[in-house]
């Protein structure tokens, strides 16, 4: 199946933003010193690089 380039387009912002979000979640789960916080900032970072990488195989 042939992608137009707006869906190319739309597809590279979501992974820019699966980018920047894990990689700000990271950043607030080494700031945080609640360790519930810390750790809901961590999952939320594993499941957003999840995604990214589910969108990479899927697109390969």
């Amino acid at each position: 199946m042939q992608l137009s380039t707006k869906e190319l387009l739309y597809l590279d912002d979501i992974l820019t933003m699966q980018q920047n979000m894990t990689k700000t979640l990271n950043d607030y789960a080494t700031r945080c010193q609640d360790p519930q916080l810390k750790s809901l900032c961590q999952n939320l970072a594993n499941r957003c690089q999840n995604n990214f990488n589910s969108l990479i195989r899927h697109l390969s």
